[in-house]
């Protein structure tokens, strides 16, 4: 019996999930792009994430966790290890007069849709966002002058150990596409107070939301977003185009046409095209401005 095949059996004992051997990455991805898992798994509820979470510490093994595979690239060598999607696990929404609780798996369209509903304002600028809560609270999404953690209260989370821990908003540091959450831990939900809102309204501006996206943004190839953090006082968008590096592409990678903060994969990119093509975006701004460009996409099985 192969190591993978043992894995996978010791894990069918312990969870409800649906697991798989080998699975392509690229398929659970924005970008469209990636490498297989060892296994990956789909736990079906909270005790189910905590029984992998052991598992994985008991047996050593290095354990990833994703939701819609937004803002991540996967590296053409996938993953040494345990996938752990929470999509399913935390795709709970409930709501009590102001407050939203939302689970880590929903989608960040789901929650505004939800909360347009029922007239609860606050959240609109978020419109277009592809991503889910859990990934939008760890790097406290933002945009139009909008950041999620604005409006949250408290975030509950399974630390390293699998073990649950309330955080409230005083307890949480957040800056520019940062928070000080525990990169090992995995979010089960947050808490949103809101404002009270026209629904009309609402949907009004979040349609303005996604007119400006749809034609600032390369929406119509697989990307994962902004590649790069804005540095301080300018755009990473305007000194890549001011570098030249509009339409610049190595294999199917290219830097978009349209958004110059976007590497969209024209048709069938690899990873290591991807990265390629960052590297030189990094290297020509930084030569030509002297700034250097930090990332603002997850790099996954690169090694560093």
């Amino acid at each position: 019996m192969t190591e993978k095949a043992y894995i996978f059996q010791r894990l069918k004992k312990v969870s409800r999930g649906n697991i798989l051997i080998d699975e392509p990455l690229s398929g659970h991805t924005s970008f469209k792009i990636g490498g297989p898992a060892d296994i990956y798994i789909q736990p079906v509820d909270q005790e189910d994430v905590v029984q992998v979470i052991e598992f994985c510490n008991r047996e050593g093994i290095p354990r990833l966790v994703i939701g819609n595979g937004t803002n991540m690239l996967v590296s053409d060598d996938g993953w040494r290890g345990v996938v752990i999607d929470i999509s399913k696990a935390f795709s709970h929404l409930a709501d009590k007069g102001n407050v939203i609780t939302a689970g880590a798996g929903v989608t960040l369209k789901k929650l505004i849709r939800y909360c347009r509903e029922r007239g609860l304002a606050g959240l609109e600028a978020l419109a277009g966002i592809p991503g889910q809560v859990g990934g939008g609270l760890v790097l406290n999404a933002g945009a139009f002058g909008t950041e999620i953690m604005e409006h949250v209260i408290s975030v509950r989370l399974l630390n390293g150990e699998g073990r649950m821990e309330l955080w409230k908003r005083n307890e949480i540091k957040a800056g520019y596409r940062k928070t000080n959450l525990p990169v090992s831990s995995i979010l089960i939900e947050a808490q949103f107070a809101l404002l009270e809102g026209n629904p009309k309204a609402m949907e009004m501006f979040e349609d303005g939301i996604l007119k400006k996206r749809r034609a600032k943004q390369p929406l119509s190839l697989p990307s994962a977003g902004s590649v790069f953090k804005r540095p301080p006082n300018d755009f990473a968008g305007r000194l890549i185009e001011e570098a030249g590096l509009k339409g610049f592409r190595i294999g199917d990678a290219m830097v978009s046409r349209k958004h110059a903060n976007f590497i969209v994969n024209c048709h069938l990119a690899s990873a290591r095209d991807v990265m390629r093509v960052i590297e030189e975006v990094r290297e020509t701004v930084k030569s030509r401005f002297g700034v250097t460009l930090e990332p603002e996409i997850h790099l996954i099985g690169f090694g560093t």
